[in-house]
């Protein structure tokens, strides 16, 4: 039996999985059966609804101090760092002790292909080491990271140079998500040159649903984790400069995240409550909220390539974003959007404010950046392309 195992160790729901299971999608007709191994919690239910094939989950067994840390997470944050911190020294010998945990899972399930899902880099140790575990079964295993990576820690940076060198030898394949992301990889990882492959994220195709906007109205829409890293505080801050000249703007804020009661607690400060609305985390449709945006704002200072910027782009939201990451792959400066530098405050609201003065250019540019979606970010375009670039190693397996 051709078995696939997609592999991944996860904390939070967000774009990884989702990348992970439009990987699987587009494989998934060749082969006899899917197997996912993971952490415990690391694959959500409404992971497993977006698989095209019945997929079994199993638990893996590992041990890292991301693993730790997640655990840990309610200590005090002293205790925590304490933690850690002692853990640190024996990352090579925990690194070891899941080569063999998972070398042993690998004898057991028999699969004929490994698909190591990785968040960003080197992220999760247990992918990394997936991959060594993988080769020492002689499987042929393939790597995807889907954020930017961290630079090289000073104080273990001989450790993390054997990592990234492990990593390049025993990927059969490396997938990105964005070419910021390789060039990252190469910059400060030492990947060597043309060793990733980048396949952009693909959604469903969809018809704009229709505007929902209230007249004499103006909304500026972020969907996105309310997280320092995410931006969502230069974002607070630029509508605020903006609420006097503009009092018929309002914010609408969809998601949860380390900064949310600190933005709650600011909007009750300037006395905005009636203006800034907060959503929490959305379960609603996606593109019923969309249709209700007139300016779609996405302020990340940390970004790989985000699924939230390609739904507001298949919505036909004119854009207002940030150049970080992958975004300048999708979004191109006056043309389907506008681009502003990360951590600048004044330069967002600057944006936000020349979109809400002129209607027009709204238009022009929510139609262009649909059509850029329709030409490059459809899923079936990202599943034929994950066959294409794994065709060799799906050839082989047969």
């Amino acid at each position: 039996m051709r078995r696939l195992l997609v592999f991944t160790e996860n904390y939070a729901r967000g774009g990884g999985n989702r990348y992970m299971i439009d990987l699987l999608n587009g494989l998934h007709r060749d082969f006899d059966e899917v197997l996912m191994a993971a952490n415990a919690g690391g694959v959500f239910a409404e992971d497993l609804a977006r698989a095209s094939s019945s997929v079994k989950v199993l638990r893996a067994s590992f041990l890292t101090r991301s693993l730790v840390a997640h655990k840990i997470g309610a200590w005090p944050r002293t205790l925590q760092k304490l933690l850690l911190a002692a853990l640190l020294p024996a990352e090579p010998l925990l690194f070891l002790f899941n080569i063999l945990s998972l070398r042993a899972l690998l004898a057991r399930v028999r699969p004929v292909m490994v698909m190591v899902c990785n968040g960003g880099y080197p992220a999760s140790q247990a992918c990394l080491a997936m991959l060594v575990a993988a080769r020492m079964a002689r499987l042929h295993a393939a790597m995807s990271i889907v954020s930017t990576p961290s630079p090289r820690r000073r104080s273990v940076a001989a450790w993390d140079a054997l990592l990234d060198r492990l990593s390049w030898r025993n990927a059969g394949r490396i997938i990105v998500n964005a070419e910021a992301i390789s060039r990252a990889l190469q910059t400060l990882r030492g990947m060597p040159p043309g060793r990733a492959d980048v396949l952009h994220n693909g959604l469903e195709d969809a018809p704009p649903a229709a505007p929902a906007r209230r007249v004499g109205r103006l909304q500026v829409g972020c969907v996105a984790r309310l997280d320092r890293l995410k931006g969502v505080l230069d974002l607070l801050e630029a509508y605020s400069s903006l609420a006097g000249t503009f009092p018929q703007l309002d914010l609408v804020l969809a998601g949860e995240g380390d900064v949310s009661q600190q933005m709650r607690q600011r909007t009750r400060e300037l006395g905005l409550q009636d203006r800034i609305h907060f959503l929490g985390h959305y379960t609603g449709d996606i593109a019923t909220l969309l249709a209700s945006f007139d300016i779609y704002a996405f302020p990340s200072l940390w970004e790989g390539f985000p699924y939230s910027l390609l739904e507001a782009m298949r919505a036909g939201c004119p854009i207002v974003a940030t150049r970080v990451g992958g975004i300048p792959e999708a979004i191109r400066d006056r043309s389907n959007g506008l681009l502003v530098a990360p951590g600048e405050p004044q330069a967002l609201a600057a944006a936000i404010a020349e979109l809400a003065r002129d209607a027009e250019l709204r238009q022009a540019l929510g139609e262009n950046a649909r059509l850029a979606f329709d030409r490059h970010f459809s899923l079936s375009r990202m599943h034929a392309r994950t066959r294409g670039l794994l065709q060799p190693e799906l050839a082989h397996e047969a």
